[in-house]
């Protein structure tokens, strides 16, 4: 037997055989290898053997159906105390529908001042009527008038002002920018007091902060010394050294520009909440609450940089518990593991889909440009 062999086909809608040579067949109604209407037969091909018949298929049963009077009307099937209920409710809801359409009373929009909302304007209409014209009878001349413009009729309408229009959506996040801007001031987070009365003050107070100034005569002083110092050792700095010069710790540091580079967050065990979901919520969402504790460390040291390492646990409801940083300095390791009590991820599940708590450590790179 070869390992494949079509033994029939269908030619113009009636099979045919075909054995292959060492079958020996034992045929009924087979005229040419050609099936009749009922042919049957016999192939052997050693110890195996292949019985086959044509037959023709079954009709289709119809669909079986209870007789009429079983069935009944579409009525029938209908209970009547819950229609009646139905069709109450109903007239009852249009009818407050169309109460409250034919009561409602037209408002201003949510925002506009009642003077724009009740102002109107006076216009006039004017229309200047056409001019007549007057003839004259033949063979006479036509009288000369002056000519006159006819007065015009003035119709007073009364067309109500537009609308102001409303606050774009540009100015909305312009707006909202001021007031949750990330650097951080004197006066908070946020830029709005850059807009009051008086804020050119502290850019003042800081190029009076950056000034080289030289105090004191070197020619001669009221010391013992004859050279006078700040502080009471002599081992301090001259007071008129003119290269001496004063930075004000407290120097605001929020127009330096910083980096902030996340590693890939390492989790203890592999839940739905993956090391890729966690990094964009930290980016996205808490990226400026990160940003803000290190401006809080370069204001204390112009030159903080280097690597925090954060560790959390996040539990079955999605809130930071067991927050841990460290590896820069006190402060901006305490900012740090504050902000991270507050950090919300998605629930996450074991594989099983039953809640479950992971941890995840972070690494943070600080770095000011």
């Amino acid at each position: 037997m070869p390992r494949e062999h079509t033994l029939f086909t269908v030619d113009q809608g009636r099979f045919v055989l075909h054995p292959t040579p060492r079958m020996e067949t034992r045929l009924a109604g087979v005229t040419d290898n050609v099936l009749a209407h009922g042919a049957r037969g016999r192939l052997m091909l050693g110890e195996a053997s292949i019985l086959f018949q044509e037959i023709a298929t079954p009709p289709p049963r119809p669909r079986p159906q209870l007789p009429a009077s079983i069935r009944g009307t579409l009525g029938d099937r209908i209970d009547r105390r819950l229609a009646v209920i139905i069709g109450a409710s109903l007239l009852a809801h249009i009818g407050i529908a169309a109460y409250a359409w034919t009561a409602d009373v037209d408002t201003a929009p949510l925002g506009m001042s009642p003077v724009a909302a009740n102002y109107h304007q006076d216009t006039i209409e004017i229309t200047i009527p056409d001019e007549p014209v007057t003839t004259s009878a033949p063979g006479t001349a036509a009288p000369v008038a002056p000519r006159q413009r006819p007065a015009p009729i003035v119709h007073p309408t009364h067309v109500t002002a537009s609308h102001p229009p409303s606050l774009r959506e540009d100015d909305a996040l312009r707006m909202a920018s001021i007031l949750t801007d990330s650097n951080e001031t004197t006066r908070g987070p946020g830029t709005m007091h850059e807009r009051q009365p008086g804020a050119d003050l502290d850019k003042q107070l800081e190029d009076a902060s950056h000034r080289t100034v030289a105090i004191g005569n070197p020619d001669h002083t009221s010391r013992t010394d004859d050279r006078a110092h700040i502080g009471v050792t002599p081992d301090h700095p001259l007071v008129d050294d003119p290269t001496l010069t004063r930075i004000d710790p407290t120097h605001r540091t929020e127009d330096r520009p910083i980096r902030i580079t996340l590693d890939r967050p390492k989790a203890d065990q592999p839940t739905t909440l993956t090391p890729a979901t966690v990094l964009d919520k930290i980016q996205n969402a808490y990226m400026t609450g990160l940003q803000r504790c290190y401006r809080k460390g370069l204001a204390g040291d112009a030159s903080l940089s280097g690597r925090v390492s954060i560790s959390f646990t996040v539990d079955s409801h999605g809130a930071v518990k067991d927050a841990e940083a460290g590896g820069v300095n006190a402060q901006v390791d305490a900012c740090i593991s504050g902000q991270m009590d507050a950090w919300r991820f998605p629930f996450p599940r074991d594989k099983d889909g039953e809640p479950t708590d992971v941890s995840f450590h972070v690494s943070l790179a600080l770095q000011s440009s």
